[in-house]
């Protein structure tokens, strides 16, 4: 397993992909800290890319990979190799490779300007996305014959987190405003990787006190350390369980 990782660590080194994510992550980066004369409205503006660029191309560069190397997985799966170790390698490489993108074009950026609690949850956040979406990309990847079939599902996965599950929320919210359903939104919230790791952040930048009663739930539950555990364990489940989805798919496949 971690001879195969090292190949594809390797191979992910000189990918150009990989190296011009880091550095467009570095240079919109270091752009919105030199034009934003506060570092906090900088840090928000900061998030909001990471929150959308950062799923969306981890999630699209897994699965071109994934295609781009089928050949040499099916060499790699002719021989006495376990089909679970080839895939995990390659999982692991991927997201090695990307995580260690986000740190060098956001990480260094953050540690020089805004070295503070919330800095270092973009970044813990930001990681922990980067799996996650490293994770479903792989799993849908490997379900999907078709490349082509298998980009789309993916940006159509994307969208809906980052759009769709948000408006359903808001219209949750006016629909039954008479109600008490804050309550029932924090556990909604939860299910989409993306609304945790911004609320996660925004309660670390204070705004939560801008959504009235709501903010005030949000605070009461993630604001804690214990909800904090919770929240970075459910981002663990998110990106433990397509993984561990993709390897039992991959292993009853037809090569």
């Amino acid at each position: 397993m971690w001879k195969v990782y090292k190949y594809t660590l390797l191979d992910l080194a000189r990918n150009r992909f990989a190296l011009g994510y880091a550095f467009l992550l570095l240079l919109v980066s270091l752009g919105l800290f030199l034009l934003e004369g506060d570092d906090t409205k900088a840090l928000i503006s900061l998030t909001q890319v990471v929150l959308a660029l950062t799923p969306l191309l981890a999630l699209v560069f897994t699965i071109i990979y994934f295609y781009n190397q089928y050949e040499f997985t099916v060499l790699l799966a002719v021989q006495p190799l376990r089909r679970q170790a080839i895939l995990r390698a390659q999982f692991l490489a991927i997201t090695t490779a990307l995580v260690v993108s986000f740190l060098f074009g956001v990480g260094l950026p953050v540690i020089a300007w805004t070295s503070n609690a919330i800095g270092w949850t973009l970044l813990l956040t930001g990681t922990a996305l980067t799996a996650v979406f490293c994770a479903l990309g792989i799993s849908i990847a490997v379900r999907q014959r078709d490349r082509a079939k298998a980009v789309g599902v993916g940006l159509v996965t994307w969208v809906l987190m980052v759009l769709v599950y948000d408006s359903l929320l808001l219209w949750l919210l006016f629909t039954f405003s008479e109600y008490p359903i804050e309550p029932v939104i924090v556990p909604l919230a939860a299910l989409n990787p993306i609304d945790l790791s911004r609320i996660l952040i925004m309660l670390k930048i204070d705004l939560a006190a801008l959504l009235g009663y709501t903010g005030a739930v949000y605070q009461h539950f993630f604001g804690s350390f214990g909800g904090m555990v919770v929240s970075f364990l459910a981002l663990l489940l998110w990106t433990v369980l397509p993984a561990w989805g993709a390897v039992r798919a991959f292993v009853r496949k037809d090569l």
